[in-house]
């Protein structure tokens, strides 16, 4: 699996990186078939954006649908946590989907009450 971070007009830090191989290296428990993640980095210049000045956005590439997640936060830190908490969600649920055999034990993520 390979991990790229990129910056948009903004400077990776290494230690960055090294958290995002952590956060995002989690998620490939939910899809032994990932073959690539793209993290990228942007700043909103927009003052009135100041709140949400941070993007961060996921994107997983593997043998299937492509999967991706985006957040924005006040910093860089925040926004990975936010990104990586849905891209978790959505390989969860996925997952999930791929287990059900319509019968009495569906993942209580997909189950339809």
């Amino acid at each position: 699996m390979e991990i790229v971070v990129r910056g948009r007009n903004v400077e990776v830090p290494e230690h960055f990186r090294q958290k995002v191989e952590d956060k995002v290296g989690q998620l490939e428990r939910f899809d032994g078939k990932v073959i690539r993640i793209d993290v990228e980095l942007l700043h909103e210049k927009n003052p009135r954006q100041a709140a949400n000045c941070q993007r961060v956005e996921i994107t997983l590439r593997g043998k299937g649908p492509v999967a991706r997640a985006e957040a924005s936060a006040p910093d860089f830190y925040a926004a990975l946590e936010l990104a990586a908490g849905k891209l978790e969600n959505h390989m969860r649920r996925a997952n999930d989907r791929r287990r059900v055999h319509h019968g009495r034990r569906t993942p209580p993520s997909v189950r339809i009450d």
